[in-house]
């Protein structure tokens, strides 16, 4: 019955959570993490990804920008009973353990070469750059009919050993399974 409810809540927020040209930052960054919990709810880290049982969570935010705040509420929720750390890095050299990031806009210029970077870290990387996925970025965000939605890049996330479930799937608008 949870696991139902939790599937009933994700299809409501990705699918008739509507982002239009006049919705201001807040909103559209409280989306995006909206987006970025639920994730963490549907996909799945092998156990050896965590240093120990009681390990926490975490999602990362590289660069600077507005998800920050929408980002630091999650703070203390759990993740299939890990607990929820917001990272904030300034480069990629920072990072040593994410399980999800966000690539901000900001570092567009790096872009290529901070996927590199961070392949085979077992880390989901979420970003909006137009080529984000197929530079190989695991999920992109795209705003289209005025919502804000995603495309899956399957083959970088299993090349991870990282499991996404069907049902989240189900609600990407494109899933990509080679790189071009």
């Amino acid at each position: 019955m949870r696991q139902l409810l939790s599937i009933l809540t994700l299809v409501f927020v990705l699918c008739h959570a509507p982002f239009g040209l006049t919705a201001d930052i807040t909103s559209h960054s409280q989306l995006k993490a909206d987006y970025l919990y639920n994730f963490a709810k549907f996909i799945y880290w092998p156990e050896d990804t965590f240093a120990n049982a009681h390990s926490p969570f975490i999602i990362g935010v590289l660069g600077e920008n507005s998800l920050n705040a929408a980002l630091t509420p999650l703070t203390g929720r759990k993740v299939r009973n890990r607990s929820i750390e917001i990272l904030h890095f300034k480069n990629v050299q920072d990072i040593q353990s994410c399980q999800l990031l966000y690539i901000s806009p900001s570092t567009a210029n790096d872009l290529q070469e901070t996927l590199k970077s961070l392949s085979s870290k077992r880390t989901i990387t979420i970003g909006d750059d137009n080529n984000f996925a197929t530079l190989g970025g695991a999920i992109q965000f795209v705003t289209s009919r005025e919502r804000l939605d995603f495309i899956v890049n399957l083959k970088v996330i299993k090349e991870e050993g990282i499991k996404i479930d069907s049902q989240l799937l189900s609600l990407a608008i494109e899933i990509l399974e080679s790189q071009k």
